[in-house]
């Protein structure tokens, strides 16, 4: 262990940054991203255990939630990035302009998005899913409404979950997402198993939950942990070389994540002509994958929220050096999570109440993700949040959608219902769409990386 600790020092101690603070980080992001998934996790399993029918209807409008949530969380992430490179610089004032920018624009964007995801729930439900049965539309339509309430106090509780994520306080990420994370499944207890609300139990959740987060949240920013002097105004001053900046990063992330959803919904369609036992072994391996995602999660935030400060300290060695050394290490903290948790597999399903059918589908989907995810995962993720960072969105957004059109959607949809291989289909779709952003995105890295920085 010493001789490990020893070789990992040599790796990642800079002027920059030092192991001892790195692996504290990661160990503190590890416990963030599992308190999240583990959690989500859990509620996925509550809401099954009120029938196949409720987790399909959720399965059916994730796609569109989740096109809404990733506008307002992908603004969030380009400005967390631009924080980063503010402390790189050493410019405080920078960190609290783009701080109050950010939370700012992102619960304007999301109380437009929130209003108009609510009036048309009806019509874009019986839009995508015209022939499903009236129980799914009933379930799918109440719970994308109240979804849609939640967002606005999650936009807010996200951005500065993300500034402080990339400003390096881990721990004030870490409580705000335990605080979040127990309220809402504690909430979920109560009212879906308590009270017996089901889907809209599981809704009222997610509603209270985000709205004590984002208070926490503000408190939290404001007051406890208020290194950079932000006030309440900040959150309503808008400058138009910062806004310049975070929309920069932010605007090619949410472009990508509105066409990596519209993907999503297309593979959403087509799976909703298989059984709802199949449409609900998806979801709950998905929901399982989400729990391996924990230490991979932390592997992609440390890498932009280190090579961000590097880039904004001018320091575009120091880029290059942590891309590739976090990916290096990435695969061998990858292989370690699959090999600790696959054998988990069977305990983790009895949190489901999944059929002896649908147990079948999530281990084979389960052993596709377990092969692929050490090879491939760090390769296909980590390059992309540093390629933003040095300012190479574009090209990382364009593969980002290429990649889901050929994977999950196309080679996705012609191994799912032509050749009748069913759910396992997206699974190959997803192995082999991370092997193609690992390809674009290694030879995009060797040149773009090698570029000197832009003066911090």
């Amino acid at each position: 262990m010493n001789r490990l600790n020893r070789l990992l020092d040599r790796m990642f101690t800079t002027d920059q940054m030092e192991w001892p603070k790195l692996r504290s980080m990661f160990l503190t992001l590890v416990l963030d991203q599992f308190f999240i998934f583990f959690i989500g996790m859990l509620s996925t399993a509550l809401v099954s255990s009120v029938g196949e029918a409720a987790i399909a209807a959720v399965s059916m409008v994730g796609t569109v939630n989740g096109m809404v949530s990733l506008v307002f969380s992908s603004l969030a992430s380009g400005g967390a990035l631009v924080v980063a490179r503010a402390k790189g610089r050493n410019d405080p004032d920078g960190i609290r302009r783009t701080i109050g920018e950010v939370t700012g624009l992102c619960g304007t964007v999301a109380t437009v998005l929130s209003v108009l995801l609510y009036v048309f729930a009806g019509s874009i439900v019986n839009l995508l899913y015209p022939s499903v049965e009236p129980l799914l539309t009933e379930y799918a339509v109440r719970y994308m409404r109240m979804m849609a309430i939640s967002f606005i106090p999650f936009s807010v509780f996200n951005a500065i979950f993300c500034i402080f994520r990339n400003l390096g306080d881990t721990r004030s990420s870490l409580f705000l997402t335990i605080a979040i994370n127990v309220t809402h499944l504690l909430l979920s207890l109560l009212f879906i198993n308590g009270l017996g609300m089901g889907v809209s139990g599981s809704g009222l959740a997610f509603i209270l939950a985000r709205l004590l987060g984002m208070g926490l949240a503000l408190l939290w920013i404001l007051r406890f942990a208020n290194h950079y002097g932000v006030v309440w105004k900040d959150f309503f001053h808008f400058r138009r070389s910062t806004t310049r900046e975070i929309l920069s990063l932010g605007m090619p992330m949410t472009v990508e994540s509105l066409l990596m959803q519209g993907g999503m919904l297309l593979v959403q369609v087509y799976l909703a002509g298989l059984t709802t036992t199949d449409l609900a072994a998806h979801a709950v391996a998905n929901s399982i994958l989400n729990l391996y995602n924990t230490t991979a999660g932390a592997l992609v935030t440390i890498s932009g929220t280190v090579c961000g400060q590097c880039f904004g300290a001018g320091r575009q060695d120091l880029v290059r050096k942590y891309c590739y050394g976090l990916i290096r290490a990435g695969r061998f903290v990858l292989l370690a999570t699959v090999l600790l948790l696959y054998p988990l597999t069977p305990l983790l399903l009895q949190l489901y109440n999944a059929t002896p059918e649908g147990a079948a589908i999530i281990y084979r989907a389960l052993r596709i993700a377990a092969v692929a995810m050490p090879l491939l995962y760090c390769d296909a993720y980590i390059p992309a949040i540093v390629l933003r960072v040095v300012g190479d969105s574009m090209f990382v957004s364009t593969v980002s959608v290429l990649g889901l059109a050929m994977g999950r959607c196309l080679l996705g949809y012609l191994l799912t219902v032509p050749a009748g291989l069913g759910v396992i289909g997206i699974w190959i779709g997803l192995a082999v769409e991370w092997f193609l952003r690992a390809l674009a995105l290694r030879i995009r890295s060797k040149g773009r990386l090698m570029e000197k920085a832009a003066p911090g």
